[in-house]
């Protein structure tokens, strides 16, 4: 037990490099003081969202209370949060168990496997909490509130959101420890994990798409009744595919009488059950699908004299060779490639998925009439927004330099200018977020039916807002790059940068809010407004692009591998 503990704490610490956010730290650093106001930027920028996030459950609460029903919210809620661990949290098991460059110390101590193994899941643990917090807390806080909650709701309500992401995330290791036990047969071990990945999120995807299907259904009148009758009707109706989600819900809605005592045991046998099936597995099979995963087969190839000859000094422009160098780091690495290109298709996705679930709702018609409004500025600033969010929002350009670790050495001395490993860096980061406004494009065509003229407009719209976005992400990443990180998840989901980058983010968009509040102050309506916007974010794109370019041949001087 003491060794397990001391490797928990070994990997919290490694983990949670939170010491840049000492004022001790900034002061004596005062590099890094340029953090402060980008933080408190991003968070001008966030508050807003997280206060109409609170507004809808205040709503979403009055709705449901006269009908007895407001324990649904909670169910909605928690079932949210513990579809975001099983998809979201499969880049961070299968990284952390099986891509750690500290298993290469780890293995030949005296450690058991489920040792290294439950330590891992633990910090893995520590960190969904951090991930379901701004969706599942401010319902709990908020439902108690309204509800007059005692202690024992409060008390409840602690180890409901401790005990949340247990049950999917010990699933999701489950999966991945036999998923990798099985690719280690083979020889072309990164092509069976990406397919494995691949086939385990859609599994997850159609699970949640079936789920919608069975709450966003509409039951004849007779069912509607019967289960608006009931107390807990709306909630095993939401809840009706995944009970640890129903359990959760009657926990805390039911307080220490009824049923509510019965179903706290249910979530915590649960939890136990699944984290004993993961402790053996752990001791079965994690060194079996460990041992052989580094290794590499040779590929024998035959070159004729011309085609050596036309390999050997042909070279190549030196922005497409870095393009190219960018396209083979992340794709020879399955959580860069799941990470990167994966999530800007997953919003997308997961909006269509979600839409089929609110598509009858009232909310979702009044969000389709906004979308579908007769003022052009509406429908082409909205649907730019989702464009932008899906190919922007994913730590691809604010992990730029942090995903080459220790090789970045291989960038200072290559008879490349940082002005054009600037520029080929940022083509491979941009077209990542091309991806994902496409995909969203699709998403706003076929879903929403906006006509093409819109449509193309909020694509143009997001392609100059994603320019602007990408450079920044590179800046922050070029001004503090992680490159001596354990594993490769670190390098872009547990990367501050990327933290950074986003709270950057949510600022310009901010900004530009602001900006479209003033234009329409000023009487500019329909095609101007988002005219003026992309006019204002060429001229931006222009100067961040520049000042990336300045900063790099800077700093690549000063940056130390």
């Amino acid at each position: 037990m003491k060794k397990f503990l001391l490797l928990v704490r070994t990997g919290l610490r490694v983990n949670f490099s939170l010491s840049l956010l000492k004022p001790k730290y900034l002061f004596r650093n005062k590099k890094d003081l340029w953090m402060v106001p980008l933080i408190g930027l991003g968070l001008v920028g966030l508050i807003p969202v997280m206060f109409f996030y609170v507004r809808l459950v205040v709503r979403m609460y009055g709705w449901l209370s006269p009908l007895g029903q407001q324990a649904a919210l909670l169910t909605f809620a928690l079932l949210m949060g513990q579809f975001l661990v099983l998809v979201f949290g499969f880049y961070y098991v299968i990284s952390a168990f099986y891509f750690s460059r500290d298993l290469e110390i780890l293995v030949p101590l005296p450690l058991a496997p489920s040792q290294v193994l439950m330590s891992k899941f633990t910090v893995i643990l520590v960190n969904e909490y951090l991930t379901v917090s701004p969706i599942v807390l401010p319902v709990l806080v908020t439902y108690g509130v309204l509800s007059r909650g005692g202690g024992v709701y409060w008390t409840r309500a602690l180890l409901t959101y401790l005990l949340l992401p247990v049950i999917p995330l010990a699933v999701v290791s489950i999966l991945v420890v036999g998923l990798m036990r099985l690719v280690n047969f083979g020889r072309k071990k990164d092509a069976l994990i990406l397919a494995g990945s691949l086939f385990l999120m859609t599994l997850a995807i159609g699970g949640q798409f079936m789920l919608n299907r069975s709450v966003g259904a509409v039951p004849d009148r007779a069912a509607a009744i019967r289960f608006l009758s009931a107390p807990d009707g709306l909630v095993q109706q939401i809840g009706s595919k995944f009970p640890p989600s129903i359990w959760a819900s009657k926990a805390l809605a039911w307080g220490p009488s009824g049923s509510g005592p019965l179903n706290a045991l249910f979530s915590i046998g649960a939890s136990l059950l699944l984290f004993a099936g993961l402790f053996l597995a752990a001791r079965r099979f994690f060194y079996r699908g460990l041992i052989g995963l580094g290794e590499q087969t040779a590929r024998r190839r035959t070159l004729s004299r011309d085609r050596l000859e036309r390999g050997v000094g042909s070279g190549s422009r030196p922005v497409r060779a870095i393009f190219q160098r960018e396209l083979r780091i992340m794709n020879r690495t399955p959580i860069f490639l799941l990470n990167g290109v994966l999530s800007v298709i997953l919003i997308p996705i997961l909006f269509v998925v979600m839409w089929n679930t609110g598509k009858r709702a009232s909310d979702a018609a009044a969000l389709m009439a906004l979308v579908r409004s007769a003022d052009a500025t509406i429908a082409v600033i909205a649907a730019a927004l989702f464009m932008t969010i899906s190919g922007s929002l994913n730590g691809t350009s604010s992990s730029t330099f942090s995903r080459e670790g220790g090789q970045f050495w291989m960038s200072k001395v290559i008879p490349v200018s940082p002005a054009d490993q600037v520029r080929g860096k940022f083509l491979h980061s941009y077209a990542i977020a091309m991806l994902g406004i496409a995909a969203s494009a699709l998403v706003v065509l076929f879903v929403f039916h906006l006509n093409a003229a819109v449509v193309l407009a909020s694509v143009a719209l997001s392609m100059a807002a994603s320019f602007v976005l990408t450079a920044v992400g590179m800046i922050i990443d070029l001004a503090r790059p992680l490159l001596n990180w354990t594993n490769p998840q670190k390098a872009i989901k547990q990367n501050f940068n990327v933290l950074l980058a986003i709270f950057a983010d949510f600022g310009v968009l901010f900004l530009l809010y602001l900006a479209v509040r003033l234009l329409g102050k000023l009487g500019w309506t329909g095609w101007r407004t988002p005219a003026a916007l992309f006019v204002l974010l060429a001229a931006l794109s222009a100067a961040v692009f520049k000042a990336l370019k300045a900063f790099a041949a800077r700093r690549y001087r000063d940056i130390e591998v």
